[in-house]
């Protein structure tokens, strides 16, 4: 046996055991699970510069997208200019770019989809020690060392990751919609607004799916657990919510009053509306990302500081514009659009499906208010699960659209 075939089946043993540990340690927001994720993209970016056969079978056209929308954002950067150093859009268009070859990546794990869903299922039971007790030592906003919206995002994805039907797990990690339920709690002391809606989102699929034609009405166990459920955390839910609901009610009417922003609401609606100003003056390319919140502050007159005060407008499709342009907004759209055709072609598979969706419908919806790709720790999140789901449908035997069994 030759050294290289002894090394392929070591890590055919070993690496479905690193993808749980990397989605495990990145929903705790350990900055090891960055890296487990990145060393799966160098090793499809290896396969793919070699033509091995994994990495034709495992590109489509989400990874295509990917590609391209990163390239536009990198070359963009480099015909304007701008500086290498500290240059986030170049960073940030390097993760994508790798992230577009973790399907090939993971070609010797044998069921990424099971991988995924126990390490994420293991993070959340984690998540409901760690958060209450940072809460409490904290006595704060809870993030786990970072920012509380990011770590509010990561929480949510895993949450659908767990999701994710798995063949050969423990039976105490069985699977289950409800796994995306118990991110409420990490959500929830995070005190990020926009990641609430994760959870209206998994339940408005339950309720299709518990409704839907031919499943029938749920079991009255079912029914009474769900109720005991809701009674436990209805109170510092609601508590929670109002707090930071009526916190922003306050801003806006401050805001109205003096026309001064100086929080997070009347921030955002400033930086949206001088966002828009800038886009109306360069639809096609944009302005440049290191450029953009200069040139939203120019806009924004009085307000001008609190603009440049933050890195990013708070909004995925005005962050993009600005700095792309409206090109670069229609490559990102469509990543997003690939993935979805990719597995909606490849299975009919109906957790599969609602999991893709749920991931999507999340990123739009939080990014409507955060810079959500514009941070290493939710794109490598987002992307790596997205890999993960499309390299399960990429396997040997299955094929783009082909039907997965899940």
């Amino acid at each position: 046996m030759t050294p290289l075939r002894s090394l392929l089946l070591k890590r055919r043993r070993i690496d479905p055991l690193v993808l749980s540990a990397g989605i495990l340690l990145l929903g705790l927001m350990i900055g090891v699970g960055k890296v487990v994720f990145l060393l799966f993209a160098l090793c499809g970016l290896y396969l793919a510069l070699a033509r091995h056969r994994a990495a034709r079978r495992s590109w489509t056209l989400y990874g295509t997208m990917l590609v391209a929308w990163a390239l536009w954002q990198i070359g963009l950067s480099l015909l304007r200019g701008e500086p290498l150093a500290g240059n986030r859009v170049l960073s940030y268009a390097a993760i994508e770019l790798g992230m577009a070859f973790v399907p090939a990546g993971l070609c010797l794990v044998r069921r990424p989809l099971d991988a995924l869903a126990i390490g994420a299922r293991l993070a959340l039971l984690a998540l409901l020690v760690a958060a209450p007790v940072d809460y409490v030592l904290s006595d704060g906003r809870v993030g786990l060392g970072a920012n509380e919206a990011l770590f509010a995002f990561v929480a949510g994805v895993v949450g659908i990751a767990a999701r994710l039907p798995a063949r050969s797990s423990p039976r105490w990690l069985p699977n289950g919609a409800a796994w995306t339920y118990l991110s409420a709690v990490p959500i929830l002391l995070s005190g990020t607004r926009a990641a609430f809606v994760v959870i209206a989102l998994a339940a408005l699929v339950d309720l299709l799916r518990l409704f839907g034609r031919g499943v029938g009405r749920p079991s009255k166990r079912v029914i009474a657990l769900s109720l005991i459920g809701l009674a436990v955390i209805a109170y510092p839910t609601a508590q929670i919510i109002g707090q930071r609901y009526e916190s922003g009610v306050n801003e806006l009417r401050n805001f109205e009053a003096t026309g001064r922003a100086a929080g997070s609401v009347d921030a955002r609606l400033v930086m949206w509306t001088s966002a828009w100003a800038v886009i109306r003056e360069h639809p096609l390319f944009g302005v440049g990302g290191t450029h953009k919140m200069e040139a939203a502050g120019e806009k924004a007159g009085a307000n001008g500081f609190m603009v440049t005060y933050y890195q990013h407008l708070h909004n995925f499709i005005l962050d993009e514009t600005i700095s792309s342009g409206v090109i670069g907004l229609a490559l990102m759209l469509s990543v997003f659009v690939a993935f979805l055709a990719t597995v909606f072609r490849s299975t009919r598979e109906r957790t599969l499906r609602e999991v893709a969706l749920l991931l999507v419908g999340f990123l739009v919806t939080f990014g409507s208010f955060h810079g959500v790709l514009l941070n290493e720790w939710t794109l490598i999140a987002l992307f790596g699960t997205m890999g993960g789901l499309v390299a399960s449908l990429c396997r040997a035997g299955t094929g783009v659209g082909a039907r997965a069994r899940g």
